[in-house]
């Protein structure tokens, strides 16, 4: 019997530091989830402050829902704690290796209990997914971060957005402010009550409020205590403190000098158009104020770099830039790997997000490079690593305000330099050299007490001094000053997060803070913890260690390699290959219940498929070269182009130019922006129009719709693939692989990439390690039989490349299988069961219930949660035509990712020398509608 997946769908929230949660559930008008209590606790002490927020969201439908929240945090902050409840009660979550929390988050959900995990994605983003949120039932989640306030002459400043707030059934705000004896003053107020009362040495102020919408931000300014120590400490072991010192320059400021020719880079892609427009221009407003004769060099950045005009500024007249500035069209994903350098200008101005979604950075720049953020999603670090290696500052419009942002422009990078009496100092961030802000937060480690030392700081050639009393240090126990500690250490090491990824793992994973290298995760019981090899949190230690310690109730998770499994797949193979198969005269094979068929000729239009009643496919074909194709082929392969059959292609219709149905796309844009067939549709149209550039802009704008999203990137990949471009699918394969190091296909798909880059020694590597990769026993039984696929993959390279190494393929996995049929399918959701059907000229299907032939026709095994592929073979065609459907047959409900998309690749004479392909990638258009009676004709072989 076929297994039919369980509904299951997914519900997005996204959420922006400065900004209350919002809840988006795909395309929708109604939020099916609603957030029914907010309760956030902040406590304060000088300019450092802990904020904890706990969010529970009611569920009042009748479906389960998985939860995935996005939202980013200031420059610098990250998630310092966890916590999801299980069982009513929270549970906090411990620190594991980001790719192994989410194989484990996927192996449990397929169990439908109660895993939940924290991680960061691209730029300082963050991502927690909860599943199950229950039908008719709520989950409540609990978020800790730790910030540094921003420094002003005479005071800190915390601000707490509650922007987008809509009323909330039960809200409580509380703000704890220790060690400042003027009372703080309130600037914005959430209801006009929130007010603070003298408590010891505490300053508080707490509301409570039912169906409470907030009328105002909170906004509060902390005066400054002269007389408190500006160092403080932690206790860590044996006789070392971490300490927090807070050390006021008092130095004068030094302007560097004016330039007369820049560069301005402005970040055009589609994510451009969420910047803040009027922030930017608003700097520039004030750099042409104080700069009033310039020449500017203006480059547009998104998929492409392309050095647009030229500029002259006279009198400080901006108007000409300014209009152009205003009439960009924001499209395309953002490859900085594009970025080129301008010659002859002094320094430049980059204005973007720094997220680089379609390339990877790899230049350096000769000339100070001056980045500037005004989105809170930035890449916070690569903007900063940006400035500092060339020389320019880097300009955070999300915290500060044009006369302060333009000052911080002008002056001169200040470094810190260390302290002058370094001796029982260790571990200090900022890093010795580095650029910092001022006032500066120095954080470290030190031995005892170190009495009066003195920071030292250079502008440009010039060296200044700071005095820090290390002897009026307060010694704190409610602080967790080893967290912001731990915090500055993973943001520097992630200014080279690659080179420095073990480090960035193991400070994570010893102080709970999420980076782009581990998560924070949280388990239903304590035999997942244990079966997982994750320590579980400080409840449930006792009973996690006396469980270990009994090695007979040991519960230990299955881990499997594909190895064996391959050595008995090859055997099997062989023995198909070998056979004589003698076809007996046609036969006519009962219909499987629920499994219809829906055939439409090889010239089908549309409209014939949308009369059968069946799912409508719409996708794309064009033919790859054929590899050492013969002239005696007798075979030809015929794919079926079918027309997109949603109602915005109407508008396209009569249009005949690229550059016409491209601002027709602009221009509808906004009402399909988050809807993944438009981008899909609109790419294909515009490549068979033959304007692959556009063609190429509009399919990676799709990179911009969500952040690592393997689904989406797949999708890219497959029409990356079909149409050639394979250096940009060799980059997101591995993009995807870097996501996904648990999935076979993320392995396999780059190894493909790789073939098609011509890189088959590489390409033959990865096989092999894929064949020893361990899986958790949920993957292994998900992908069960992928091996055979492998195998023909990995004897093809050996085959076509006579001069590659082969010594390392065990002999066993080696066997020569040409055939003169092969067709894979692949999709590109988890979760998902497409099934690969085809038609022999005897009129015999091959398909998931009847896996072999009368004239040997031979299908993988029948993949129905995971990605696929799956795999038709034929060693020796008969003459006659030769039918290739999909049937599909179910999906995971995930919105953000549009309809399943499948690629099928399709091939004549495979592996014998004159192997040809041809891709079709299609998708379903009954997007979030299952339709278990669905086949679709999507080409034809003819010998």
């Amino acid at each position: 019997m076929k297994k039919i997946n369980c509904f299951m769908a997914t519900l997005l929230f996204s959420v922006a530091f400065a900004q209350f949660p919002i809840l988006e559930i795909g395309n929708e008008k109604k939020h099916p989830v609603i957030l029914q209590e907010a309760k956030i606790d902040t406590k304060i002490l000088g300019n450092l402050a802990t904020t904890t927020a706990t969010y529970t969201f009611y569920n009042p439908s009748n479906r389960i829902l998985e939860g995935k929240l996005t939202f980013p945090l200031p420059e610098g902050v990250s998630v310092s704690g966890y916590a999801l409840d299980i069982n009513g009660k929270l549970r906090n979550a411990v620190p594991v290796p980001k790719e192994r929390a989410k194989e484990v988050f996927e192996s449990i959900e397929r169990r439908n209990v109660d895993p939940g995990i924290i991680e960061k994605v691209e730029g300082n983003n963050f991502r927690t997914r909860i599943y199950p949120i229950p039908q008719n039932g709520s989950r409540t989640i609990q978020i800790t971060y730790h910030q540094e306030l921003k420094n002003f002459a005479s005071d800190y400043q915390y601000f707490l957005s509650f922007a987008n707030a809509t009323t909330i059934p039960k809200f409580n705000l509380k703000v704890w402010i220790s060690e400042t004896a003027a009372i703080p003053k309130i600037l914005e107020n959430p209801d006009g009550s929130f007010s603070f009362q003298k408590q010891g040495n505490q300053w508080i102020a707490e509301i409570s409020k039912n169906d409470f919408r907030p009328n105002e931000s909170l906004k509060i300014t902390i005066p400054k205590n002269q007389n408190s120590s500006n160092v403080v400490l932690q206790k860590a072991s044996g006789d070392k403190y971490y300490f927090a010192a807070n050390v006021g320059l008092d130095f004068p400021v030094k302007e560097k000098p004016k330039s007369q020719k820049i560069a301005i880079i402005w970040d055009n892609s589609f994510s451009g158009s969420k910047r803040n427009r009027d922030k930017e221009l608003q700097f520039l407003n004030a750099y042409f104020n104080d700069n009033k004769e310039v020449s500017v060099s203006f480059s547009l950045l998104n998929n492409t770099f392309e050095k647009a005009e030229e500029y002259s500024i006279s009198q400080g007249n901006w108007a000409d830039l300014k209009n152009k500035i205003l009439n960009l069209k924001y499209d395309g994903g953002t490859d900085f790997g594009a970025l080129k350098e301008i010659n002859g200008v002094e320094e430049c101005l980059l204005f973007s997000d720094g997220i680089s979604n379609f390339g990877d950075f790899i230049m350096k720049f000769k000339k100070p490079v001056n980045s500037i953020s005004s989105t809170p999603t930035s890449d916070f670090n690569l903007l900063t690593l940006l400035a500092n290696q060339s020389g320019g500052n880097f300009i955070n419009l999300n915290e500060l305000d044009t006369s302060a942002a333009f000052k911080a422009y002008k002056k001169l990078p200040i470094r810190f330099l260390g302290f002058k009496e370094n001796q029982n100092m260790q571990e200090l961030f900022p890093n010795i050299g580095l650029v910092i802000s001022e006032p500066v937060n120095i954080f470290g480690i030190t031995t005892g007490n170190v009495g009066k030392l003195t920071a030292v700081f250079s502008v440009g050639n010039e060296k200044f001094e700071s005095p820090v009393d290390f002897s009026k240090a307060q010694l704190l126990e409610n602080w967790q000053i080893s967290q912001f500690w731990a915090q500055r250490k993973i943001n520097e090491l992630e200014l080279n997060s690659t080179q420095n990824r073990q480090e960035i793992k193991n400070i994570s994973e010893q102080f709970g803070v999420v980076s782009k290298n581990t998560s924070l995760i949280v388990l239903d019981d304590i035999d997942d913890y244990i079966r997982y090899k994750i320590t579980p949190p400080q409840e449930l230690l006792a009973q996690y260690q006396k469980v270990i310690a009994n090695s007979e109730n040991k519960v230990l998770e299955k881990r499997k390699i594909l190895l064996s499994k391959a050595f008995d797949k090859t055997k099997e193979l062989k023995t198909w290959w070998n056979t004589e198969f003698k076809p007996l005269e046609k036969k006519k094979y009962p219909k499987v219940a629920n499994q219809s068929v829906a055939e439409p000729q090889a010239n089908a239009v549309m409209s014939e498929v949308v009369n059968s009643g069946r799912v409508d496919m719409s996708m794309e074909i064009y033919s790859d070269k054929a590899i050492k194709k013969s002239q005696d082929s007798n075979g030809k392969i015929t794919l079926i182009d079918i027309e997109s059959t949603e109602e915005y292609m109407q508008d396209f219709q009569n249009l005949q130019s690229a550059d016409v149905i491209y601002q027709k796309y602009l221009e509808n844009r906004s009402k399909h922006e988050k809807q993944v067939s438009y981008y899909f549709d609109v790419s294909k149209l515009l490549f068979k129009k033959g304007d692959k550039v556009l063609s190429l802009k509009v399919l990676s704008t799709l990179a911009e719709l969500d952040l690592e999203n393997e689904e989406l990137y797949k999708t890219i990949y497959y029409l990356l693939k079909q149409r050639g471009y394979y250096d940009k699918e060799l980059w997101v394969t591995q993009k995807i692989l870097e996501w996904r190091p648990f999935d076979a296909q993320s392995h396999r798909d780059y190894a493909l990439a790789l073939v098609d880059n011509k890189k088959p020694q590489e390409a033959l590597n990865v096989y092999k390690s894929l064949l020893y990769q361990e899986f958790t026993d949920e993957i292994s039984t998900r992908d069960n039989g992928i091996e055979e696929i492998l195998i023909m993959e990995i004897n093809n390279i050996l085959k076509q490349n006579k001069n590659i190494d082969g010594s390392k393929i065990d002999d066993r996995l080696k066997a020569d299988l040409p055939v003169d049929i092969r067709v894979v399918i692949n999709w590109n959701k988890d979760n998902t069961d497409i099934d690969l059907w085809v038609t022999d000229p005897k009129g015999e299907d091959c398909s998931y219930s009847h896996k072999s032939t009368a004239i040997g026709g031979r299908l993988s095994n029948d993949f129905t949660q995971g990605f696929g592929p799956e795999q038709f073979l034929l060693k020796k065609a008969v003459k006659g035509k030769y039918k290739i459907k999909t049937n599909f047959f179910g999906e995971r409900q995930n919105m953000i990712s549009g309809p399943t998309t499948i690629m099928a690749e399709v091939y004549l004479y495979y592996s014998d020398g004159r192997q040809e392909r041809k891709i079709a990638v299609f998708q379903s258009q009954k997007e979030n509608k299952k339709e278990s009676d669905s086949k679709i004709l999507i080409g034809e072989f003819e010998f």
